[in-house]
């Protein structure tokens, strides 16, 4: 059965191709859209995703917030009233606020500037965040962390031990972490004190607290109960205020609406266009079809040839995808666009192909099927 079907696609090399370039171009942009949008719910969460798993499991905010990147200020004396709830073992207070930054080449730049309590840097950056440097640096005076690819965002080759300047005051860069970028702007992470020194935030007030509950089972426990004594705060579990925070934004701005619609369109598109060529395809090979049905091949013979085909098309056609896919990943990364090609986008990719292709040969399989062997001698 295989060795018929590839004979097949061998002898079309023409329309083999152009369906072989349909499933590529299909199956990459699919890639491409889905890969990008990872990529920004990701860095839509990031303030969430970059603080640290060890002692991060709720977030307190104030209760209208549905979105991490945007906090109100409140009064820091719940840090300690949440820590006697049963449950938590520790709180930590954060800070978050715009900053601005300026460089010795006198350019300048939005920043946004994180700080928590050292040495558990509740909010971040953790050690596997760090690209160099070392996070025992932030303890020291003027340190603070900047991000590898931020570089050109912020139009300044920023390396250890650069100076510059956070709201007219000294700072130097004594830790570059990777890949811990925001949103809105780039992160600036230091130590609570700093972060309020840059800031001008009152030490009577907090941006969140993140609460620690080393009990997995306990967490939703602490979060209702955080949110009884508390009315106007409200408590997250961890990925729930990231994925609030992520939804929020792509609705508000209708971008998953755009991913969703570009991803349609590449799965809708790919599957007429490899539809109609198959179906040309089986046209003018007609008379091969009813030679085999001539010598006795059934109708399900001959459906499963075709499917074979569109099978060979799909794996032909999902390898070379794939290798533009790592190819574009490795060129992206350069400029700081991080496209994570995880095993389960991978693995729907493949879905996707064999989809489209197996789908598609429906125009085919039909057509044959009407097909009588006398055909062959007309």
């Amino acid at each position: 059965m295989f060795t018929t079907a590839f004979k097949f696609v061998r002898f079309e090399k023409s329309k083999s191709m152009g369906i072989l370039a349909a499933i590529v171009i299909s199956i990459y942009l699919i890639g491409i859209e889905l890969g990008m949008f990872f990529y920004l719910a990701d860095i839509i969460g990031g303030i969430v995703g970059n603080s640290n798993p060890k002692y991060s499991q709720v977030f307190v905010v104030k209760k209208q917030t549905e979105n991490v990147n945007q906090l109100s200020p409140f009064d820091i004396r719940w840090v300690n009233q949440l820590r006697s709830i049963e449950g938590v073992e520790d709180t930590h207070g954060f800070v978050i606020t715009n900053v601005a930054v300026r460089f010795p080449n006198g350019k300048d730049a939005p920043a946004v500037i994180i700080g928590s309590d050292y040495p558990t840097l509740a909010a971040g950056p953790y050690a596997e965040l760090v690209h160099s440097g070392s996070i025992e640096n932030l303890a020291n005076p003027e340190i603070v962390s900047t991000d590898f690819y931020d570089n050109k965002t912020l139009r300044y080759d920023v390396k250890l031990g650069t100076r510059f300047e956070i709201n007219g005051k000294s700072a130097i860069a004594g830790v570059i972490t990777k890949d811990a970028k925001g949103f809105t702007a780039p992160l600036i992470y230091t130590t609570t004190d700093k972060a309020r020194y840059y800031s001008g935030m009152p030490k009577s007030q907090i941006s969140g607290i993140i609460v620690t509950v080393p009990d997995a089972t306990k967490v939703d426990a602490v979060t209702a109960k955080i949110n009884q004594i508390a009315p106007d705060l409200k408590a997250w579990p961890k990925e729930e205020i990231r994925t609030a925070t992520i939804v929020n934004v792509m609705t508000a701005n209708n971008m998953g609406m755009s991913f969703a619609t570009l991803v349609l369109f590449g799965i809708i598109s790919g599957f007429f266009i490899i539809g109609l060529t198959m179906y040309s395809v089986t046209y003018d090979r007609i008379k091969d079809y009813g030679t085999l049905k001539a010598i006795g091949a059934s109708s399900g013979y001959i459906t499963r040839l075709v499917i074979t085909q569109s099978f060979i098309y799909a794996i032909f056609g999902y390898l070379v995808s794939l290798l533009l896919l790592i190819i574009s990943k490795i060129g992206m990364a350069k400029g700081g666009l991080i496209i994570s090609l995880s095993p389960a986008l991978l693995s729907f990719l493949f879905i996707t192909t064999l989809i489209i292709s197996v789908g598609s040969s429906y125009f085919s399989i039909r057509k044959l099927r009407k097909v009588e062997p006398s055909s062959v001698f007309r």
